[in-house]
């Protein structure tokens, strides 16, 4: 796999999407076996959508201590698990399903009036899977994210009323939610400064159409245009790309 390195980006380049996932989960399976080392679990966010399905497959063939690893969505689309936009449903038929022990999920989505009103039952659950606190959440040890073709990551949407808030690094809210035209439903997300909280952040996407919005975004310009940006141009940690044709 071809890498190269600038500022503070750290390109990976695989042969196609299948090497690509191969050589991400292999890399991803080092951080996880270092996190439970280190602090006796690991903690993930992971993003849903189409591109990551072969990435969870491989992910579950490895032998992990999953029983010590906790999952969560970097985002998701505000619906309970059955509903067929779920993200929770995408990765539970491609990762959970297929791995022999049972893994500590914390959901996106709780039933609630509003997803404003979610946003305290997601952080109890979290806080009590992680043993941490609102006060001093516990960090990520890996990040995933994803890219959407009209350059939004997590659920920082171009059209979203509230974009200058999902792209803002000041924000001190952990969770929001995100509504525009064209995200079907609402959606909560993790916040930015949360997202960058992490030992490891990646971006993992695949396809010519997708290289051409990551290179406008990485050309600089308006971060509410190309919400990608927030990541790419950020010093708080390294974002590692790994993209395949």
């Amino acid at each position: 796999m071809g890498q190269k390195q600038s500022d503070n980006i750290i390109w990976n380049q695989g042969a196609d999407a299948q090497s690509l996932a191969e050589n991400l989960a292999g890399e991803l399976v080092g951080k996880i076996r270092e996190a439970i080392n280190s602090n006796g679990s690991a903690v993930i966010a992971l993003s849903g959508g189409s591109t990551p399905k072969p990435l969870f497959r491989v992910l579950a063939q490895h032998d992990i201590e999953w029983s010590k690893v906790i999952i969560t969505l970097v985002d998701e689309r505000w619906v309970p698990e059955e509903h067929e936009l779920s993200n929770a449903a995408f990765m539970r038929e491609n990762l959970f399903d297929l791995i022999p022990e049972e893994v500590q999920f914390v959901p996106l989505y709780q039933q609630a009036q509003t997803v404003e009103a979610s946003f305290q039952l997601v952080l109890n659950e979290f806080c009590a899977v992680t043993e941490s606190t609102l006060d001093n959440l516990r960090a990520f040890d890996i990040v995933i994210l994803g890219m959407g073709g009209d350059g939004h990551t997590a659920s920082f949407f171009p059209d979203a009323d509230n974009v200058s808030d999902l792209i803002s690094i000041e924000i001190d809210k952990p969770l929001l939610t995100c509504s525009s035209a064209s995200t079907q439903v609402e959606r909560i997300t993790w916040s930015l400064p949360v997202l960058l909280n992490t030992s490891f952040l990646a971006l993992h996407f695949t396809g010519q159409e997708k290289l051409a919005v990551f290179e406008a975004a990485a050309a600089g310009g308006k971060t509410e245009e190309l919400p990608i940006r927030c990541a790419i141009f950020q010093n708080q940690t390294p974002l590692h790309i790994y993209y395949a044709d």
